[in-house]
């Protein structure tokens, strides 16, 4: 598991829904033993914020909602998002927690 990767994110209950997820927390967390990492759903809308961020033509995300992530109910790795859309995630996350 590598910041920047979208996974499919299911928790065993009722009435969870699987959602589709972007990791945010850094390498070293996400390649630690820590059950916890940091993440954020992605959206099929537009934020209308300045601190989001489209991912592609179909998916954007919000620093705003952050979330922590049960590393046992990552599923399934869907992607990972290119160089440049990473560093206008790392600004929007810098810009949103004042980093």
């Amino acid at each position: 598991m590598r910041k920047g990767e979208i996974w499919a994110y299911k928790p065993p209950t009722q009435p969870a829904r699987e959602r589709t997820v972007l990791l945010l927390s850094s390498d070293g967390v996400n390649e630690s033993e820590r059950p916890w990492l940091i993440g954020t759903e992605l959206l099929e809308d537009d934020p209308q914020d300045i601190l989001g961020v489209a991912l592609d033509s179909r998916f954007w995300i919000s620093t705003l909602f952050l979330t922590r992530l049960y590393r046992g109910w990552l599923v399934d790795r869907i992607a990972e998002i290119d160089q440049q859309t990473q560093e206008q995630v790392d600004i929007a996350l810098r810009a949103a927690l004042d980093l």
